[in-house]
């Protein structure tokens, strides 16, 4: 089975990337590569597009406001744990493949002509989708059985931007995991193949070992989802019963409370625990 990746510039420098490359490199003899180049701008540039994408994806004037105003310590928080996450990501067992920048199709645009030329010289049999952007239907359709994404969350209860984090705030165990999915018109929405639920270990366990324990997983379930599709099955799961909402990117004061919650409850669980194996008096 052909399977190709559409990503971005900047995926061999990506532990999460390289994860799953290897997995399913490991598993299908026919991978490719095509990656989207992004622009390179001034970091006053990068600011200002930071700043439009949370207004066009921000819910409403105050949370607006609320993005704008905590970025600073949104940054500092994120790109913490950012390092957190590929470090704990690259401390998986993998297979010794790796992606090759030389091999990998280059293109300007996500959804353009040049995308989709690239994809269909390509003919792949399923695309996988990695930080792309959000594509449209000339591409994902491009696939003869389909685009698939893994969306760290459990959709459709959590849809959107930062689901680890959402999950940790609404304090939603249920959120916890990741999605193997079909990519269709909408945000997160199309139909499932797999779920890969995950339950935190104790309270307030950091970000950075969730997020590897997510993708773990996830990724393990995608090889999975592959494979049926190999073999010619066809299935889909169904979703899980509850609220069904769609968040955007997560402001820098509530990580800074997110931040202050998870340090309050490592303590608490390491007393708790300090005081339970001490042996009874008398």
């Amino acid at each position: 089975m052909k399977v190709v990746f559409f990503t971005s510039d900047g995926f061999d420098e990506n532990e999460v990337f390289r994860y799953m490359f290897a997995h399913v490199a490991s598993s299908f003899d026919d991978v490719s590569i095509v990656a989207v180049r992004r622009p390179i701008g001034s970091w006053l540039e990068r600011y200002r597009q930071k700043l439009r994408r949370i207004r066009r994806f921000g819910s409403g004037t105050g949370n607006t406001v609320e993005l704008i105003s905590s970025y600073p310590l949104q940054r500092l928080i994120i790109d913490r744990n950012e390092r957190g996450a590929q470090e704990a990501i690259r401390a998986l067992p993998r297979p010794p493949l790796k992606p090759e920048d030389a091999a990998t199709m280059y293109v300007e645009t996500v959804n353009g002509p040049d995308a989709v030329g690239a994809l269909r010289k390509l003919q792949p049999d399923v695309i996988v989708q990695f930080a792309a952007g959000i594509l449209q239907e000339q591409v994902f359709e491009v696939a003869r059985l389909g685009t698939l994404n893994l969306h760290p969350g459990i959709a459709p209860l959590i849809k959107g931007r930062d689901p680890i984090y959402w999950a940790l705030w609404k304090r939603e165990p249920r959120w916890l995991g990741a999605t193997v999915h079909l990519i269709d018109e909408g945000i997160d929405t199309g139909p499932v193949l797999a779920y890969a639920p995950v339950t935190a270990r104790y309270p307030g366990e950091r970000y950075p070992n969730l997020f590897a324990r997510v993708y773990e997983h996830g990724v393990e379930r995608l090889v999975e989802v592959l494979l049926r599709l190999e073999r010619g099955e066809h299935w889909k799961v169904e979703h899980p019963e509850g609220e069904r909402v769609y968040r955007s990117t997560i402001s820098g004061w509530k990580l800074g409370v997110l931040e202050l919650r998870g340090a309050l409850s490592r303590r608490l669980y390491r007393r708790r625990a300090k005081h339970a194996d001490k042996p009874a008096k008398g």
